[in-house]
């Protein structure tokens, strides 16, 4: 989810899901009256892309869920508003099988704003930040190209993060820090 200020909004938050099932795109997330999205005053996942792409929520029967969706062919319709716009897409897709019971399913497809190389026009660049006591360990790496950078960094020494910032172009941050860190 793009602009999460805090990681505990990030795991609060309903992942957006989309789901390849008989030919169709369908995002299943957690009703707008989820404990966690409420109490945090965030806008649930599925309002966000459903305003995003100008399309229905729709919630059929008893059921809690909310749903929205697009027929497959219609992905790279809406893939590039959706990763303009910092948002990843899981594309899960239905395996067949001949069991009845539960339907089987596994993610065929990611697509993130770095790391989409069907329609990238510039070279982009996924900046890993691991923070152990005062010691930084940054990666850089773009999908494009195969390019990569890694270097330690000192607390002290933080403003070489803040020059990587600027000079590469950053679409993606993952942070990780030691749970014995201070």
């Amino acid at each position: 989810k793009p602009n999460v200020p805090s990681i505990q909004q990030a795991y609060s938050q309903a992942e957006l899901l989309v789901n390849r099932v008989n030919s169709c795109i369908t995002d299943y997330s957690e009703s707008p009256l989820g404990l966690r999205s409420r109490s945090l005053g965030v806008t649930p996942p599925i309002e966000q892309v459903a305003s995003l792409l100008d399309m229905r929520i729709t919630s059929p029967g008893k059921r809690s869920l909310l749903q929205m969706g697009f027929p497959i062919y219609s992905l790279t319709t809406y893939l590039s508003t959706l990763l303009d716009k910092g948002w990843t897409i899981i594309v899960i897709d239905e395996l067949a099988t001949e069991k009845s019971g539960p339907k089987q399913r596994a993610v065929s497809q990611v697509y993130s704003p770095s790391c989409n190389l069907e329609d990238c026009p510039e070279l982009s660049y996924v900046i890993s930040i691991y923070f152990k006591d005062d010691l930084l360990g940054i990666t850089l790496f773009s999908a494009m190209n195969g390019h990569s950078i890694m270097f330690p960094a000192y607390w002290a020494d933080r403003d070489k993060v803040a020059r990587l910032l600027i000079s590469y172009r950053i679409k993606e941050v993952v942070i990780r820090a030691d749970s014995e860190a201070n």
